[in-house]
């Protein structure tokens, strides 16, 4: 257990460095989110290849039998990423991060209502926590516009979706070891986001420049070694618990935001009112406190 949560932690971290990476592509291209989409896309999928030519067992189960948790998971992870991506060419990072922590009521929900798992009731008051902190953090800045409240709902059902069915394809390779299978199923899931990638790039083939290249790579170094992290979490500590872990993303999103600002880097995160800056300290409390509640 305690591994699982440092690893949800280590996959938060870098979460928030890559939207942060997002927010300086998209600055850098005029907001062409499909640019970065599909050029990040094609370098996780090459990194991918030797992560799986070294974790591939000497015999694969049928491809049948993992196919759908596959498709399901790189699917729905793509168009959450598109809804995320457009929805941070209308906002800043630590406005849009803290709102996706709304992944862990629509995540208990389906693992109640449709896959017939129970929660205790400290571990529903950890999810009510986990989304008062969220509530919390969403409210401490600025407005955000319908469009880009629409994007952040439409990325939160995507991706828990999408988180559902990591767990499904890590418990087929689970006879590898956890974090053998865990790693395994990364890297094949990303060789075929990187296929996915490589078509849009033929697409949008015109605005792919070396420049692109160049500035997708931060991003998707830091997601790609977040994915790792997440996808060993989730295979051992569950995934209504990693993405409570997972929120607190939105903390740490804040706190660079402050340092951007000391910085001087407002172009990317604006400078907030003391007010502002308590509500998120509660907010941050709040969390933490979800966290021990759910370990109880």
């Amino acid at each position: 257990m305690p591994i699982g949560v440092v690893l949800g932690f280590l996959a938060a971290l870098c979460q928030s460095i890559s939207y942060l990476c997002t927010r300086l592509f998209v600055k850098q291209h005029r907001n062409d989110i499909a640019a970065l989409l599909a050029a990040s896309h094609v370098l996780m999928g090459v990194i991918s290849i030797p992560l799986v030519l070294i974790l591939k067992p000497a015999e694969m189960p049928p491809f049948a039998v993992y196919r759908n948790a596959l498709l399901g998971t790189t699917g729905f992870y793509l168009l959450g990423q598109l809804f995320l991506f457009a929805a941070l060419t209308r906002t800043e990072a630590s406005r849009v991060s803290p709102l996706l922590g709304f992944k862990i009521v629509i995540l208990a929900a389906i693992s109640v209502l449709f896959m017939h798992h129970s929660l205790t009731m400290a571990q529903w008051a950890a999810v009510g926590l986990g989304t008062a902190a969220a509530l919390l953090l969403s409210h401490s800045g600025q407005r955000i516009s319908v469009p880009s409240a629409a994007m952040i709902v439409s990325a939160c059902v995507t991706y828990s979706l999408s988180d559902l069915n990591i767990k499904l394809l890590v418990d087929h390779f689970r006879y590898l070891g956890v974090l053998h299978g865990a790693l395994l199923s990364t890297g094949i899931s990303y060789i075929l986001c990187g296929a996915a990638g490589a078509v849009l790039a033929l697409v949008k083939y015109r605005s792919i420049q070396m420049r692109t290249w160049a500035w997708s790579l931060p991003f998707a170094l830091s997601w790609l070694t977040g994915v790792v992290f997440l996808f060993c979490c989730f295979a051992l500590i569950g995934v209504v618990f990693g993405n409570i872990i997972q929120s607190t993303r939105g903390i740490m999103s804040i706190g660079m935001g402050w340092l951007l600002v000391r910085a001087g880097r407002e172009h990317l995160e604006p400078r907030i009112a003391g007010s502002v800056r308590l509500k998120r300290i509660a907010a941050a409390i709040l969390m933490t406190a979800a966290v021990a509640l759910y370990l109880l």
